[in-house]
């Protein structure tokens, strides 16, 4: 082992930049759809090999940088599929999204790498501290510059029921830790009592997913009856409309008639509300209107449509436009409404507008989307306190909670028909996933093109519609768990304790050094 790791350490020219490069690409098979757990061995221990030899800062910034360009490009490839809806006008995009974007997103792992230059530990208590520096960084990720944290290392655990109820203790930044560490620790095979080290890690893995199995025992101890919300019963309506039809002028009106169709199915009666997905309607919604009118009169009385939409002030000059999501009763009349917050950087706002060409990927040309107010749990009739999210949201963990008023549904809606039949739909729906198991609150998320499921407060599919299919889900609305999980009591302090761990491991080392 010895030998291996010095001769990945001594890699220099393009076998060097390769290797991080594969790296990279392996660790993208640990996420959905794929869930290769052990992968995270080789991704991670390949890397910490590379960056521990006698190398230079700025050699140890490119390893990381090689490693995150392959792990990128291998799990945002989808984001070129949204180029291919209009070939003609955004084709041309495809090189500076596949290799520019993901080449400057890959600048975090490079900084995680380049800041191993400053640590002054060694041995297993190094390890350690790598581990927490690549969870640091990829909070930033999730932050700065408006933040994406998209296919953080934590989604890994998604790989069983089990192994997700992890979330509920510490989150998916915890968890990033978490699956960094078990990756790297078998680089302490070099070191003494490294197999000893091993085994206590992956051992914590073990127990952990135990208790997840006996967490997922107690709740199914619950009586059925217990488990949903009493004298709510759900449809959801995932009409599977393609992304060049959505906006056609020519094709809007059938594919509102669409999802019509699909409400209205049999069985109605015996529903309280229908769900449709974001922009299911493709207008400007007002209130009192004659497109609210025909949406209530499809429903029976005393049923609820809520429904993605667009939104405006309605002014004539300086107007403004909203992604929305509205709840309409059986007469037209607009119970409530919710603006998008978090809105995606060059699909519904141009960042720079005054140093960058304009954009013309938003349905509504270059007209940028306003944020909405803030993010607040809504009570809308015959719900349970409701935390609505639009597509981009779900991924953020900090969006789903409003401490004032903790929700007890998490409503979320979205159009992936952008990314076609990919790996993109799965690894948006898992995100989706960890936020239910992080709050302990269900999750109801509707696809336009899939994947449309019901999601309990442990994290667990209840029932689903594969991705790319057309259909309806008639469901139950299971109950939120009775007490807080603890990391949503909690939310960072796992992270600021193991950030404490580690600045006393750089301490102590740098004291033995002086004495």
């Amino acid at each position: 082992m010895q030998k291996l790791a010095t001769h990945i350490g001594n890699l220099t020219g393009w076998r060097r930049n390769g290797f991080a490069l594969l790296c990279g690409m392996l660790a993208t098979l640990t996420l959905a759809p794929f869930f290769l757990f052990p992968l995270l061995i080789p991704a991670f221990t390949g890397l910490y090999w590379l960056i521990e030899g006698d190398i230079s800062r700025r050699r140890r910034f490119w390893d990381g940088w090689w490693w995150g360009w392959g792990f990128y490009i291998t799990g945002l490839y989808w984001m070129c599929i949204a180029l291919l809806t209009d070939a003609e006008k955004f084709a041309w995009l495809i090189p500076f999204a596949l290799f520019g974007l993901t080449g400057v997103i890959a600048i975090y792992s490079g900084l995680a790498c380049w800041l191993m230059s400053f640590v002054p530990t060694r041995g297993l208590s190094r390890i350690m501290v790598f581990s927490v520096l690549w969870m640091c960084v990829e909070y930033a990720r999730g932050h700065l510059f408006s933040g994406f944290p998209w296919n953080l290392p934590g989604y890994s655990f998604g790989f069983s029921d089990q192994s997700l109820q992890l979330s509920s203790l510490v989150g998916v930044y915890g968890l990033t830790w978490f699956a960094v560490l078990l990756g790297t620790s078998f680089a302490a095979l070099r070191e003494k009592r490294g197999l000893t080290f091993i085994n206590v890690v992956w051992c914590s893995l073990i127990l952990g997913v135990c208790w997840g199995g006996w967490r997922l025992q107690q709740a199914d101890a619950v009586p059925v009856m217990q488990r949903y919300v009493p004298g709510v019963a759900l449809r959801l309506v995932q009409a599977n409309i393609a992304q060049p039809h959505k906006w056609d002028p020519k094709l809007q009106m059938q594919g509102l008639q669409d999802n019509i169709k699909l409400t209205q199915s049999p069985g109605l009666d015996h529903i309280t509300h229908v769900i449709w997905p974001e922009t299911a309607v493709p207008y400007i919604m007002t209130a009192n209107s004659s497109l609210t009118h025909m949406l209530g009169s499809m429903l029976p009385p005393g049923r609820v449509l809520i429904t993605g939409t667009l939104r405006s002030d309605g002014k004539a000059q300086d107007w403004k436009i909203w992604n929305s999501l509205m709840a309409i009763d059986h007469d037209g009349h607009i119970l409530g409404d919710y603006d998008k917050v978090h809105l995606v950087p060059f699909g519904e706002f141009q960042p720079l507008r005054n140093y960058l060409p304009k954009s013309w990927l938003t349905p509504v040309g270059d007209k940028d989307f306003s944020r909405g107010d803030g993010v607040h749990t809504l009570e809308w009739p015959g719900l349970p306190p409701v935390m609505p999210l639009i597509c981009y949201e779900v991924i953020f963990p900090e969006l789903v909670t409003d401490p004032v008023h903790p929700p007890q549904l998490l409503l979320s809606v979205t159009n992936d028909a952008w990314f076609g039949i990919s790996t993109g739909p799965h690894q948006h729906f898992q995100m989706a996933r960890m936020r239910a198991a992080e709050q302990g609150v269900p999750m109801v998320r509707v696809a336009n093109t899939g994947i449309s499921a019901v999601v309990d407060s442990f994290g667990r599919i209840l029932s689903s519609m594969p991705l790319g299919t057309r259909g309806i889900l008639d469901v139950r609305l299971p109950v939120a768990q009775s007490n807080s999980t603890l990391y949503a009591k909690h939310n960072c302090a796992f992270m600021l304790f193991l950030i404490l761990i580690s600045g006393c491991l750089m301490l102590s080392q740098r004291l033995r050094k002086k004495n």
